[in-house]
C-alpha cells in the first residue's frame, strides 16, 4: 500500500514512502545611510511539510510485525530530518547572507545583486537536498525498507 499511496514528489513525478517539502521566502527593507544604500532590516520564513505514512490498525498488528515497522518508521523520520536540516541551513544562509550583504550607491543595483544572490543560495541548498536522496537513495542507505514477503 505504500508503494502505491507514498506521496508523489513534484519534481520527478514519482511516488516515496515519505516526503519533506519545504519552501521558502524572504523579504528585507533597504535604508538609506549617507551616500549608500544598505539592507535595515529582513525576515526569512521557512515552510516546511513532512509527510510518512502511519499504520491505521497497528495496536492489533502481531508484534514482530510492528517491531519491523518500527523500525522502519524510525529510519524513515531520522531520513526526512536529513531533509529538514537542509532547509533550515538555507534558511540560515540566506539570512546571513541578507545581514552581510553590503551596501551600495545604487539602489537598483543592490537590490538585483540581493536578488542573483538569494536565489543562487536557494537553487544551490535544492542541490544539495537533491543529492543527500541520491546518496541514500531516498533514504534505502539508511534503512528506510520494509522487507516484502515473496508471492505465492
Amino acid at each position: 500500500m505504500i508503494d502505491r499511496n507514498g506521496p508523489v514528489n513534484k519534481d520527478d513525478g514519482k511516488q516515496y514512502d515519505g516526503l519533506t517539502e519545504w519552501s521558502l521566502t524572504w523579504d528585507y527593507q533597504l535604508k538609506r545611510r549617507g551616500k549608500v544604500w544598505i539592507v535595515s532590516g529582513r525576515s526569512v520564513l521557512l515552510d516546511i511539510k513532512v509527510l510518512t505514512p502511519r499504520w491505521t490498525d497497528f495496536q492489533n498488528t502481531p508484534g514482530a510485525l510492528r517491531t519491523k515497522w518500527r523500525i522502519y518508521r524510525a529510519n524513515l523520520l531520522r531520513h526526512e530530518e536529513g531533509h529538514v536540516k537542509i532547509a533550515l541551513r538555507a534558511a540560515e544562509a540566506i539570512d546571513k547572507y541578507l545581514g552581510v550583504c553590503g551596501a551600495s550607491l545604487s539602489l537598483d543595483k543592490l537590490k538585483s545583486d540581493i536578488e542573483k544572490n538569494t536565489t543562487a543560495l536557494l537553487l544551490q541548498y535544492r542541490k544539495i537536498d537533491q543529492g543527500y536522496d541520491r546518496r541514500t537513495r531516498h533514504g534505502a542507505t539508511q534503512g528506510v525498507t520494509l522487507k516484502r514477503r515473496p508471492a505465492n
